[in-house]
């Protein structure tokens, strides 16, 4: 379903630009590889957000699993209390519930907890949980307090979010601002369109007002692309 979503929507954004920029279907054709690179880029900055959420969200498993520890339950069993908590406090499609109870789930078939936390750390593509994972099997194996460790990096991961928000904060105006103007050509050709058709007629007319508009369109997408990246700066 949100495959289906994110299809249609990528179509819709295609047929907006070929009726409002061209009044052509034909030019569907041409527009399909800018579409096709658009929806790729998407892709990369949904994929980019699922893993700062994970990030984000690691810490609160950190603390389910400190709580569950200083209870006096095991690495093991503390997975599983955690992978409940989490539960409840997000939905279930969470990255990090997922992570949780994949952990608890092998874990549950004999999986040794430090190849499950450095599998998990792999495959998160999180440097703070790789980080956590490496730390941790030190401790276990030489007989650290476990504890205290992942207080220490519960400790550390909320100042660094802390300073990350606050950044986000300062970015999140930008990036609105960046949306707002990539909607407006759109807003401005549907305006002129409705209201005054022939303002815009030379060039819907012969190969020459098509390869004008053509080119708009492309610088257009190249200001598009630059204002995308200076409002997603990586923190």
């Amino acid at each position: 379903m949100r495959v289906a979503r994110y299809v249609l929507k990528h179509v819709g954004i295609c047929i907006a630009t070929a009726l409002l920029f061209f009044q052509s279907w034909g030019i569907l054709v041409l527009l399909i590889p800018i579409t096709v690179v658009r929806m790729y880029r998407e892709r990369n900055a949904i994929r980019d957000r699922r893993r700062r959420q994970l990030e984000e969200h690691f810490r609160d498993g950190l603390q389910c699993l400190l709580a569950s520890l200083e209870a006096g339950y095991s690495i093991e069993n503390s997975v599983q209390h955690a992978a409940d908590d989490l539960r409840m406090m997000f939905d279930e499609k969470e990255p990090i519930v997922e992570e949780f109870r994949r952990m608890s789930r092998k874990l549950k078939s004999g999986g040794n907890v430090e190849e499950v936390l450095e599998e998990f750390g792999e495959r998160s593509g999180v440097e703070d949980i790789r980080t956590f994972s490496g730390i941790f099997t030190i401790a276990k194996r030489t007989g650290g307090d476990v504890t205290r460790v992942i207080r220490s990096v519960t400790d550390t991961l909320y100042q660094k979010q802390e300073v990350l928000r606050e950044i986000q904060t300062v970015l999140l105006a930008k990036q609105l601002e960046v949306g707002i103007m990539k909607v407006m050509p759109y807003l401005m050709l549907a305006y002129f369109l409705a209201f005054s058709p022939g303002f815009l007629a030379p060039l819907y007319a012969g190969i020459a007002g098509h390869a004008i508009m053509f080119v708009l369109y492309l610088v257009y997408r190249l200001f598009c692309m630059i204002a995308e990246r200076i409002a997603c700066i990586e923190v």
